[in-house]
This record gives structure tokens, C-alpha cells and sequence, in this order.
């Protein structure tokens, strides 16, 4: 999605949509790099017409060092970009912020953005 590429780029470590993925260039992963899912939902209707939109992008960053100040880049691009957040959390599924299987930490989050919808095709 264009608009959490554009609100990331200056953060300073990759972004990818999906998942970050070995190239024979890139064998290993960066020591830091955020992956992001989107999933966009109907929020308002008017007079049987959807009048606005609602994006949640599922934000992961993985980091090999501390990513404490990483974190607070991210959230403050997001909040300028006009996301709001959802939810955050270093914890994942049974697994402590520090996942000993990857040595490396993780941040999730769900962002949102609300786009209003300026005319509907017929």
C-alpha cells in the first residue's frame, strides 16, 4: 500500500509488504526491517453508498538489537502519515518480545486509516 511505504520511507531500515524474503544478493535477512499486511473495510454509508473506508495494516518490525528507538520512528511516521493506532505489542503468540528460535526482537501492530470517499462509480 502506497500510503505506508510513503509514511516509512524515511524511517531508515527496509519496509516490505508480505514478508521479507532471501535473495541470492540478500542471503540473510537486515538487522532491522518492518513487513506490513493491509486489510481494507466499508466503515460509513450514505443513502445506500459507501462514503468512507477503513485500511488496518498489520505492521511487523524485526529487529536483532533493541527496538526500542526503531519503535518510536515508526510511531510517530504512522501518526504524521494520519494513521491512528489500534493496537501494539511485543508479545506474540506464547513468545516473549525476545523470540530465542529467530535471536531477534518483534513489535506488532495494527494501524488504520480512514479514507472518505469523494464520489462512488455507478
Amino acid at each position: 500500500m502506497r500510503q505506508v511505504q510513503e509514511a516509512l520511507k524515511g524511517i531508515g531500515i527496509p519496509v516490505m509488504a508480505g514478508v521479507w524474503r532471501a535473495t541470492s544478493a540478500n542471503p540473510n535477512p537486515p538487522a532491522q526491517y518492518a513487513v506490513y499486511s493491509t486489510t481494507t473495510t466499508e466503515s460509513a454509508h450514505q443513502d445506500d453508498r459507501v462514503t468512507a473506508y477503513r485500511t488496518y495494516v498489520y505492521l511487523n518490525l524485526w529487529s536483532d538489537i533493541d527496538p526500542t528507538d526503531t519503535a518510536d520512528r515508526i510511531r510517530a511516521a504512522m501518526y504524521d502519515a494520519g494513521f491512528f493506532m489500534v493496537e501494539e505489542s511485543d508479545k506474540g503468540y506464547n513468545q516473549p518480545a525476545y523470540d530465542t528460535a529467530t535471536t531477534q526482537f518483534t513489535v506488532q501492530w495494527t494501524w488504520c486509516l480512514q479514507t472518505e470517499v469523494t464520489a462512488n462509480a455507478p
